[in-house]
């Protein structure tokens, strides 16, 4: 075996769970804070199917690296996923519902999913093939979901809405696997890592061009609402006791 495919997936292994444990300070501070403010869930909701496809992907190839990347990171989005769900305002109603719809519906389809390769008694290499294309489909809406706030960054000229942390682990874990996938020549490895790769770079280039506004614009406290359309920071009611 190369160093590639020996040196090249321990080190992707550290990384992706870099990836997926990047969000942990940014879920702790809203949490605390109990205000969702400018953070972003719906890559939470994604992280939470991506992870369990790629577990099982590793299962069925079978690939230790792989499994051993993505099992923490199951247990890492689900806890993500119900410590901020709580904390979507209920005039949120679109967004409450499509975070809730991603991971619901998502659950249902790998089980049907499951259920049609196991049941259909077909062999090793075609049950491979379909959850390595369902996992990489899903790779690749992870690693595009936070590009969700595009729209806000452009109008705002704020990036706020883009996580640092993730979005740096996300170009660099990546491009590793992508190396690695062309190694052992699985295209279900380099190819969704490849376009996270290209992803990641666009998030930092919204990153570089529009920076955060300072700490009060990223202060998960901040007093915010939000509408059926999207996130709409407004100023927060004033009582006749209080300075502006």
């Amino acid at each position: 075996m190369s160093f590639i495919e020996t040196v090249f997936p321990v080190i992707g292994v550290v990384l992706s769970n870099a990836l997926y444990f990047a969000p942990a300070s940014g879920v702790a501070a809203v949490v605390r804070s109990g205000l969702l403010g400018n953070f972003n869930p719906l890559p939470q909701a994604i992280m939470v199917l991506s992870t369990i496809a790629w577990a099982m992907y590793g299962l069925s190839v079978p690939n230790a690296y792989l499994f051993a990347a993505n099992a923490p990171g199951v247990l890492a989005s689900i806890i993500y996923y119900v410590s901020t769900l709580p904390l979507i305002p209920r005039e949120a109603h679109a967004q409450r519902w499509n975070v809730q719809a991603i991971v619901v519906g998502g659950v249902a389809f790998e089980l049907a999913l499951w259920g049609g390769i196991i049941f259909s008694g077909c062999t090793a290499e075609t049950r491979s093939y379909y959850l390595g294309l369902y996992g990489s489909a899903l790779c690749v809406i992870l690693f595009a979901s936070p590009l969700s706030t595009a729209a806000l960054v452009l109008a705002t000229g704020d990036s706020t809405s883009i996580y640092a942390p993730l979005t740096l682990a996300q170009c660099v874990n990546c491009g590793t696997w992508t190396v690695y996938g062309f190694a052992i020549g699985d295209v279900w490895v380099w190819g969704p890592n490849l376009v996270g790769t290209l992803l990641g770079l666009v998030q930092v280039g919204l990153k570089t061009a529009f920076p955060s506004r300072g700490k009060q614009a990223a202060d998960p406290a901040a007093k915010h609402l939000f509408r059926d359309d999207g996130f709409v920071p407004i100023r927060p009611h004033l009582s006749d006791n209080d300075e502006i």
